[in-house]
């Protein structure tokens, strides 16, 4: 946990390990002077992120080198306020990539194993929006690759526990890159539960008494799962929308389920994270997963606040997500 809480030492690990590594600067910055001398043996664009942090906070990318200190500064003031530590590192900024990340387990035996791989392109300002499992722009050989790495990576660090391990992935689908590494269970879980029968939490007490993994050939996933983050903001501009929720009529049915902490009667503040619930389907298709969802969030009704059912809903329906076309950048070019 130690070794991957500083993304730039982790990525430095990581090169080790003999994983692919997105070009950039050898640990963090020592001021802009060094960003600048980084920033042109790279190429533009490039991007500028925090050491310590995530969530898209201390980010900035760079396509003119004009505007370098000016993004320079501002990533490390961001970074400064959001995780008290201002250190920042660069790397080259891969164009319109996938989010693609690999959910593993390693005991105290050093077994580790994985549970398949996720698709979190959909994303709007580095927040995930709608994620899915298998991800299925991963060629047959990259998926292989993707996750033998993985376990690869977590072997060489001396893992225990559940983690996760996320990659940028080039528009040819064949070429990833690490991008960090999550020591811990993320939100999208869910979907890896979903296709796999698995219950995480089971597994990491398991794991945490010492019980050994099961070999990775008893570790099956089948279908396919999609996960909706439903968040109290507004659809059209993604602005809060705090207040008492005055009803709350949750969706079921087979192959549905419903994390939350949310009631009518709750009030949503206005200090944390926006969101309130995470919908979550599986069929054994994605097509079939998709009208599932689809129908899941007809049926969800909040009233009191606004929330991006709406979003999902027109998501769901565009053409390009259908087609399995989206990237991380998408939302942010459309608009």
């Amino acid at each position: 946990m130690a070794l991957m809480s500083d993304k730039s030492k982790a990525k430095a690990v990581m090169k080790e390990a003999g994983v692919p590594v997105i070009e950039g600067s050898e640990g963090i910055l020592r001021g802009y002077e060094e960003a600048l001398s980084v920033a042109e043996r790279i190429g533009f664009p490039i991007i500028i992120k925090a050491a310590n942090g995530g969530g898209g906070r201390g980010m900035r990318v760079v396509h003119d080198p004009s505007l370098l200190k000016n993004l320079y500064l501002a990533a490390e003031t961001e970074a400064l306020s959001a995780f008290g530590d201002g250190s920042v590192y660069i790397e080259k900024f891969i164009q319109n990539p996938k989010h693609i990340e690999v959910q593993v387990f390693a005991d105290k035996h050093g077994n580790v194993v994985h549970v398949g791989e996720r698709d979190c392109s959909t994303q709007r300002r580095q927040q995930k929006l709608i994620e899915e499992t298998p991800a299925l722009a991963l060629s047959q050989s990259a998926r292989a690759r993707l996750l033998e790495m993985a376990i690869k990576a977590a072997k060489h660090i001396g893992y225990v526990g559940a983690g996760t391990f996320e990659f940028l992935l080039d528009n040819n689908g064949e070429d990833f890159y690490f991008m960090e590494m999550n020591t811990r269970l993320q939100v999208e879980h869910t979907i890896s539960e979903m296709v796999s029968g698995l219950n995480f939490i089971e597994w990491m007490i398991r794991i945490a008494q010492g019980e050994a993994l099961p070999p990775q050939e008893q570790i099956t996933c089948q279908g396919h799962s999609i996960e909706c983050r439903i968040t109290a903001e507004d659809p059209k501009n993604f602005y809060p929308s705090a207040g008492k929720i005055t009803s709350w009529i949750a969706p079921g049915g087979l192959g549905v389920r419903l994390d939350t902490h949310a009631y009518a009667g709750y009030v949503v503040p206005p200090f944390y994270d926006s969101m309130i619930g995470k919908l979550i389907v599986h069929a054994p298709t994605r097509d079939q997963a998709i009208t599932k969802m689809k129908r899941a969030l007809r049926e969800f009704s909040i009233e009191g606040i606004k929330t991006t059912i709406p979003f999902h809903l027109a998501m769901l329906d565009n053409p390009d997500f259908r087609q399995n076309k989206i990237h991380t950048k998408y939302l942010e070019q459309q608009s």
